[in-house]
């Protein structure tokens, strides 16, 4: 019983720690012909918190590709996302997520002044195109009127 007992405790224990760090998936709708970088940008009072939609958050990106949401902080954690392209009668169409989204980050603003550390709010982005059109296009700077 002891020998069972060692041999599933590591077992239960690679359970618990891989399933701890699941976040719920995420589902990004993006103008039809859209290339550019996105941009979410979180905590921003009077607008909308994301959306959940059958255990899914979704994230509807305008035309400028720059989405201000009321929801605090982006998730972490591993779960699988999916892109879409829609038109204007919300029709959707998979992304390619391979061949066409690039450079998916998620971060925190912080710079220094003489009061101490500003921080700003979470800005996730990525890059919505061929890796041609992401060579040539600057990455997005993290909007400095954020900065609290």
């Amino acid at each position: 019983m002891k020998k069972l007992l060692l041999l599933l405790l590591p077992l239960l224990l690679l359970f618990v720690s891989c399933s701890s760090n699941k976040r719920t998936p995420n589902t990004y709708l993006i103008p039809k012909n859209y290339v550019g970088w996105v941009q979410i940008i979180y905590n921003q009072e009077g607008f909308n918190a994301i959306e959940k939609v059958n255990g899914r958050n979704i994230f509807t990106i305008p035309e400028s590709g720059v989405l201000k949401t009321s929801t605090p902080s982006a998730e972490y954690g591993v779960a699988i996302d999916v892109f879409y392209y829609y038109d204007e009668q919300n029709t959707q169409e998979k992304i390619d997520v391979d061949q066409m989204i690039h450079a998916h980050t998620i971060g925190d603003g912080e710079s220094v002044n003489s009061s101490g550390k500003i921080k700003g709010p979470t800005v996730q982005s990525f890059f919505v195109g061929t890796e041609a059109e992401l060579k040539n296009t600057p990455d997005p700077d993290y909007p400095v009127e954020l900065m609290k």
